[in-house]
């Protein structure tokens, strides 16, 4: 028959999640437990994980009832995946020593407790825990000195071996049959260990009272700064808002502020362009009556002077449209150099018939043909070579009969009739006074040929 496989022996090792704090502790157990004989050994990293009660939200720690539970479910998932990665640490160890290890976590809100009901739940005879940080240790500890180790020990089952261990070394045990200290304590009565074991209850509850208070003053400080919290995200969110709402006012009113100049900027255009408009035809009527007055002086009282007199009259005239545009003033300046040269050629017709007149009388009743051979040049049309009755002046400076350069302008011609040189426009301009002089001459003829 094949032999039955050696029994399993499991040592609990009770470990913190931090690796460098339960190193040496393990270890200790590691190196005590290998050579043990008769069957196999089992070591199984304990762990008490307390659910931590302060939640960070935000930079800020917030207790869990106060949140989300799904949050706070959350965080406490997270943590619990942090201490079983941490504990792997310990699970490697084992490993490179050759020996067989398990991890067993257990979630209570009190490490004592935690490791009490561990004892309870799966009967563990032997357990090895930490009786103080490596950094307390010292030759003269007999004894465990870390607030959790103390409890174990007094707490814990008889029936279980607890083998308390720092800085690798074993401090002391609470079998029976194991001595717990180089030094033995003398035995004292059971009513003084009773009177001993009350007043270490009553310290105990003294010492929870104290954390329960320190516990609500906390708390109460936490929500406080929680309130505060709040009031502050509300305050800055309302600010920004108003920072916002204020940059937005200021672009709409910088906006409506570059409409409104423009707006006042065109305002201002437009009313001195019809200023000028104005001015320029005021001025130009003003111009037009004058001459006009000129040329019926003239025809009624033909005068030596009256030449002068226009061309005093035309500076005054020039010197009144001095706020004309350039365009009308070159337009104004060659109808009144136009109207002088006629004045001045009706003078001289006056003046011969006047010497006429005063040598032989008989010379004043001609012939109508005699009359068409007096017919001045100026009269005569360059286009059909008639007198014109409706003279008008186009913008090469000479006078047409207004139906015959219209014609030749509708005809698709854009040069002057007599120079040939292109016109630069083909405004026509009424030469009143020229009208005027030509009717004047026609009315005399006729008289005298009556």
């Amino acid at each position: 028959m094949a032999a039955a496989p050696a029994p399993e022996e499991k040592v609990f090792v009770a470990l913190p999640a931090e690796p460098k704090a339960g190193r040496s502790t393990l270890s200790w157990a590691l190196g005590h437990f290998r050579d043990t004989g008769g069957g196999t050994v089992v070591v199984v990293v304990t762990h008490v994980h307390v659910p931590p009660e302060m939640i960070p939200v935000m930079g800020v720690k917030f207790h869990a009832s106060k949140l989300n539970p799904e949050q706070v479910s959350l965080f406490r998932m997270a943590e619990r995946e942090k201490v079983n990665e941490l504990l792997d640490h310990y699970v490697n160890q084992c490993v490179r020593m050759k020996m067989k290890c398990e991890k067993l976590v257990i979630e209570n809100e009190n490490v004592v407790a935690g490791l009490l009901e561990l004892i309870a739940l799966h009967g563990i005879t032997k357990l090895v825990i930490s009786a103080a940080p490596d950094r307390n240790y010292s030759r003269k500890m007999d004894k465990p000195t870390s607030r959790t180790a103390t409890e174990i020990m007094q707490w814990a089952s008889p029936s279980c071996k607890i083998w308390f261990v720092c800085k690798e070394r074993l401090i002391c045990t609470s079998s029976k049959d194991v001595e717990t200290a180089p030094v033995h304590t003398p035995s004292i009565p059971d009513t003084g260990h009773d009177v001993l074991q009350l007043s270490l209850h009553q310290e105990q509850d003294d010492n929870n009272e104290l954390e329960l208070g320190f516990y609500d003053e906390i708390k109460e400080a936490c929500k406080a700064a929680e309130n505060l919290m709040s009031r502050a995200l509300a305050e800055s969110s309302r600010r920004q808002k108003a920072d916002e709402e204020l940059v937005s006012s200021l672009q709409k009113a910088k906006e409506y502020e570059e409409l409104y100049l423009e707006e006042v900027k065109k305002r201002k255009e437009l009313e001195g362009a019809l200023a000028r408009a104005s001015r320029e035809v005021a001025l130009l009527k003003q111009a037009r009556d004058l001459v006009k007055n000129h040329q019926n002086t003239i025809m009624e009282e033909p005068k030596e002077e009256t030449a002068e007199n226009l061309i005093l009259q035309q500076r005054m005239v020039d010197m009144k449209a001095g706020d004309l545009g350039s365009s009308g003033q070159a337009i104004l300046q060659e109808y009144l150099d136009h109207d002088i040269s006629v004045v001045r050629e009706l003078e001289a017709l006056v003046r011969q018939r006047k010497l006429a007149s005063s040598s032989s009388p008989s010379s004043v009743i001609q012939s109508p043909f005699d009359e068409e051979c007096c017919i001045p040049s100026y009269f005569i049309c360059p286009i059909l070579q008639e007198a014109m009755r409706e003279p008008c002046i186009a913008a090469d400076g000479f006078t047409y009969e207004t139906d015959a350069i219209r014609g030749w302008l509708d005809g698709g011609q854009s040069v002057s009739p007599v120079t040939g040189q292109q016109l630069a426009h083909h405004e026509l301009i009424p030469n009143l006074s020229l009208r005027s002089v030509i009717h004047d001459h026609a009315r005399r003829q006729r008289f005298s040929f009556s």
